[in-house]
């Protein structure tokens, strides 16, 4: 079986418009769960939970980093029995994201080209109380749900407007090799 990189954070939870230019960005993949994605700092792994109506609780296998009052986060969960219920869990999961805060952006977003695209959604919505602006992506590919968020909070300063796009490659050269947090 293939595995493919879903380098996401090479743009879509990576790559803020206003990053300062000093912040070192770092390549970090798994090939477990056929994912990759840039983040600056070091990286945290950890797991989680996640409770959804439709999803049901689920484990969850967390990445973080902070950078200049910035808080990336990749967070993946399994569905390989469920993949034909992946775009309801999909929905599901982008509802809850945007669910009681102001909506600034909502549009489609894709990685790869050819048969190895996936398609997704990038959704940006200020946080209430002003605590801050985030930018998420979802995608939903081969039993997984991947999720690419990257929170400014209030202390940085600037309102920054969302992240770019990301692309799906092969792998990542120079990229630090990640073990699945059990």
């Amino acid at each position: 079986m293939r595995v493919w990189t879903l380098a996401a954070l090479t743009s879509v939870a990576a790559t803020i418009v206003t990053m300062p230019a000093q912040a070192a960005w770092k390549s970090y993949i798994n090939k477990e769960l056929g994912f990759s994605f840039m983040v600056p700092g070091e990286i945290k792994a950890g797991v989680g939970t996640f409770r959804g109506a439709v999803a049901g609780p689920r484990q969850t296998i967390l990445y973080r980093s902070s950078e200049d009052n910035i808080e990336y986060r990749v967070t993946v969960m399994s569905f390989v029995q469920a993949q034909a219920e992946g775009a309801t869990i999909l929905g599901e999961r982008e509802y809850m994201f945007q669910d009681g805060k102001k909506v600034l952006a909502d549009t489609f977003a894709r990685v790869g080209s050819g048969k190895d695209t996936v398609y997704g959604r990038k959704i940006v919505v200020d946080l209430p109380d002003n605590k801050g602006r985030s930018t998420c992506v979802f995608y939903f590919t081969k039993g997984k749900l991947i999720t690419l968020e990257a929170t400014v909070l209030p202390a940085h300063g600037k309102n920054v407007a969302g992240l770019k796009d990301g692309s799906i490659q092969p792998g990542l050269a120079g990229a630090l090799r990640l073990h699945t947090a059990q």
